[in-house]
């Protein structure tokens, strides 16, 4: 994913606060690394490339995908 930093109204914009390394979002879901950069690639999740190698994404962005399947009843 490309950024344009002409859009970006303050130096907040161009660096969100919760941005995170490939690595450490994949083990927040328990996904490998890869599946983290798969997602970014297939635009599921938007992310951020830096120098060339580093693939960033935004927490709340990851955990947003999070969706429980199931809830667990109290009630047996």
């Amino acid at each position: 994913m490309t950024v344009d930093l002409s859009a970006a109204s303050s130096p907040g914009d161009l660096i969100p606060e919760d941005l995170i390394p490939a690595s450490t979002a994949a083990a927040l879901v328990h996904v490998d690394a890869k599946t983290i950069k798969n997602w970014i690639k297939a635009g599921d999740l938007r992310g951020w490339l830096l120098n060339g190698r580093h693939y960033r994404v935004r927490r709340s962005e990851l955990l947003s995908l999070v969706q429980p399947v199931a809830t667990v009843s109290g009630d047996h």
